[in-house]
């Protein structure tokens, strides 16, 4: 069902008709001559703010149509119904806070200042886009300089336990051929892998690249392990052990990658979002750089000493300056008594 596009006049007329009907709220609507209205008639007052006709426009035209069917059948119960129950609910609220001093809770201070922070934040993101929108040039440079990671080579994802002597890596695949199951290879992984970097990983050495480069940084594997994992299909166990170097591994090829090759064309909006979000971090550094010398004064970060923080991240009462750290933690044991000498 196609949705109802709902006008919104800022007649004076109409925004009065708002006021009366919005019972029980204490508003109060100023009537203005229906052939000179005011520029921003206000609807409603509530303590000392007001809801002018201007504010009720400008949140009405940030909902929905579907949404605002929710609030009536007209539009003119639409615009009831919406400063009744959205903006004067939100000023009453407002000022109830107000009156018993939430501002004043630490937590409450935190709030605002995470909503002021996110507001300047999507300012500066604002400005920078419209200030300095990034340009094809730049989504070509960018994508010629990282190109390697729009492409990659065919890949296959291996698990190895590697062992010793040959006798040992034949006795390791007679026990898989018993109990072929992912667990079983993980097992024996922990147990009988030398190589200690994957061991805890039950084996796997990730997505292998031809060159025998692994996802673990600085872990290269003999190529002679691709040329065996060649030989068997995806979820195949190498039926032999693979020399590598003086020691053997016995290798399952688990499942295999096709290579994979994205136009500059397929990835334009993202890098677009990347070089944006990079536009806008440097604004946001200088921003801050700018604050920091005009706004920050007293600055002593030593102090956060006091904060005790224990390694399961819990907070420990604040210290006082000049005391001690305790060096009894949970767990550990008393201390033992100083021995009492005798002053004879």
């Amino acid at each position: 069902m196609r949705a109802r596009t709902v006008k919104l006049p800022l007649a004076a007329a109409a925004l009065a008709a708002v006021c009366a009907a919005s019972t029980g709220l204490s508003l109060r609507a100023e009537a203005q001559p229906a052939a000179a209205p005011a520029a921003d008639p206000v609807v409603a007052r509530v303590g000392d703010r007001v809801i002018t006709a201007r504010e009720v426009e400008r949140r009405i035209a940030q909902i929905p149509p579907f949404q605002l069917q929710s609030f009536g059948r007209t539009a003119d119960e639409i615009r009831k119904n919406f400063v009744s129950q959205v903006l004067a609910r939100e000023l009453l609220l407002a000022q109830g806070a107000a009156a018993q001093k939430l501002i004043e809770r630490p937590d409450v201070q935190d709030r605002v200042r995470s909503v002021l922070r996110a507001a300047l934040l999507q300012q500066v993101q604002a400005e920078a886009a419209a200030s300095s929108p990034v340009t094809d040039e730049e989504v070509r440079a960018y994508y010629e300089a990282h190109r390697d990671k729009f492409s990659s080579p065919a890949m296959v994802a291996l698990w190895r336990i590697l062992v010793g002597t040959r006798e040992e890596a034949e006795g390791i695949l007679a026990e898989l051929k018993k109990d072929p199951s992912p667990q079983r290879f993980k097992d024996l992984a922990r147990d009988k892998s030398l190589d200690k970097a994957t061991s805890m990983r039950g084996g796997d050495l990730g997505f292998v690249a031809p060159d025998g480069a692994t996802s673990e940084p600085g872990l290269k594997v003999s190529p002679a392990l691709l040329e065996a994992a060649a030989r068997v299909k995806d979820a195949e166990l190498v039926p032999e052990p693979v020399p590598e170097g003086d020691r053997f591994a016995v290798v399952w090829r688990r499942q295999s990658r096709r290579p994979v090759s994205r136009t500059l064309e397929q990835e334009a909006p993202s890098i677009r979002q990347i070089l944006a979000h990079g536009k806008a971090e440097a604004r946001v550094k200088q921003l801050l750089e700018r604050l920091r010398a005009q706004d920050l004064s007293g600055y002593a970060p030593e102090l956060v000493d006091l904060v005790d923080v224990t390694s399961t991240g819990d907070l420990q009462p604040l210290r006082r300056p000049g005391s001690l750290p305790s060096s009894r933690r949970p767990g550990a044991p008393p201390p033992s008594p100083v021995p009492r000498h005798d002053m004879r």
